[in-house]
């Protein structure tokens, strides 16, 4: 990428750096690291790409890349509430993986989005009060659900811990880390979040039958030792 600037900064006309450029940038796609949502890269990608092909528009190359990714773009989520959409859909046809990797971009996007609006705020622009939380919260739960179908139950307890700091009496996530921490066999944390839902909650059948469960392999336990 540094390369790529260089050579378009040498020379502004030189088409091939912005496609080299327009590569890298493609290529942040694929990485861990990352601060811009797949979409915002693929925009900046055809921003640059542009630039070039205006220097040569004739470039076979630039111009095959450039409407892959004019037509990649068209298909690409552009923010963290079309991300949400997306893997709602994802996980309902049982794609548990895809759903996972969406809402880790949906989270991703929301983060970049919130600094953006903390700034504001201390600019004095901000329009309010956010829901950020609540959607972030929502976010990780639903990416715990997609790890608990996957029988990833650290990684879904990790999400729940995440999503509890958020939101602490959020039924969903009580229920699906007492799920976790009994699966770990921890029945006393496991009982500790059923009975607080139950609370919240009076009729959860599920917080029932978990304090049920907790309950008779606690005693099992005792009776053993």
């Amino acid at each position: 990428m540094l390369d790529a600037e260089t050579s378009t900064r040498v020379d502004e006309t030189w088409t091939k750096g912005y496609y080299r450029k327009a590569k890298c940038l493609h290529a942040m796609n694929d990485t861990k690291e990352k601060k811009k949502n797949r979409f915002e890269n693929v925009r900046e990608a055809i921003d640059v790409l542009r630039i070039g092909t205006r220097y040569d528009a004739t470039n076979a190359q630039a111009n095959a890349f450039l409407r892959a990714l004019e037509l990649e773009s068209l298909s690409l989520a552009k923010d963290c509430f079309e991300m949400k959409a997306r893997a709602k859909e994802m996980f309902r046809e049982g794609k548990f993986e895809e759903a996972v990797e969406m809402y880790g971009e949906a989270l991703r996007d929301e983060e970049t989005r919130r600094g953006k609006e903390k700034g504001k705020s201390v600019l004095g622009e901000s329009n309010g009060g956010s829901s950020s939380g609540s959607l972030r919260a929502t976010l990780f739960l639903n990416r715990a659900e997609c790890y608990r179908q996957m029988g990833k139950m650290r990684e879904c307890e990790r999400d729940c811990e995440e999503a509890l700091q958020l939101q602490p009496k959020n039924e969903k996530g009580l229920l699906r880390r007492a799920l976790c921490r009994e699966y770990f066999e921890r029945f006393e944390e496991a009982l500790e979040d059923f009975e607080t839902v139950k609370r919240v909650s009076p009729s959860s059948l599920l917080a029932s039958s978990g304090i049920e469960r907790c309950k008779r392999m606690q005693k099992v336990i005792n009776n053993d030792g």
